[in-house]
């Protein structure tokens, strides 16, 4: 028998393997990826009943907070990573979601490290990393987060919100 667990599971699963597949071939997470995503995780998660339904709404609520906090901190997260962040809590849940972020977190800090030294410029990230936090913290100036493709080295961040998922499926398989 297929539960609604296995399902929204198996649509989270597929949901990040075509968002990291547009995040490293069109620097995008579209749109009509996450959209639908979200709106289906709150269909199914109701077939439940209301707490079904309060429980998606959660979990796109805890994604939409995450959104507020990277505005406040300045541009740290892209749209179409805080809209998969929304889709992914939408079809499992705040807390699955939560656990997914600081997986994606320190799988994305190991991202970025491993990008930095392979060209070079670790010290110079972490120098202008301690720049932007001083600057945010003593002058309130929204932290810098340098967007220039054309001479920085990209890290597709759905790869790292990819491998989160499934270090948090897989977590909750082990426990």
């Amino acid at each position: 028998m297929i539960t609604i667990t296995v399902v929204t599971t198996s649509l989270t699963l597929l949901l990040v393997a075509a968002a990291v597949y547009t995040d490293v071939r069109w620097g995008k997470i579209f749109n009509h990826l996450t959209m639908p995503a979200i709106v289906l995780g709150l269909i199914i998660n109701s077939l439940i009943g209301l707490d079904g339904f309060l429980h998606s709404i959660a979990g796109v609520g805890l994604g939409l907070g995450l959104f507020l906090v990277s505005c406040l901190l300045g541009r740290i997260l892209g749209g179409g990573d805080i809209k998969l962040l929304m889709a992914v809590g939408a079809l499992q849940g705040p807390a699955f979601l939560a656990w997914t972020i600081c997986y994606t977190a320190i799988i994305g800090g190991v991202l970025a490290v491993i990008i930095a030294v392979r060209h070079g410029i670790l010290l110079e990230k972490i120098k202008a990393l301690f720049i932007s936090c001083y600057m945010r913290v003593t002058f309130r100036v929204p932290m810098e987060i340098e967007d220039n493709e054309a001479t920085q080295p990209r890290l597709p961040y759905a790869i790292a919100i990819g491998l989160g998922t499934v270090a948090t499926i897989a977590a909750s398989h082990i426990a």
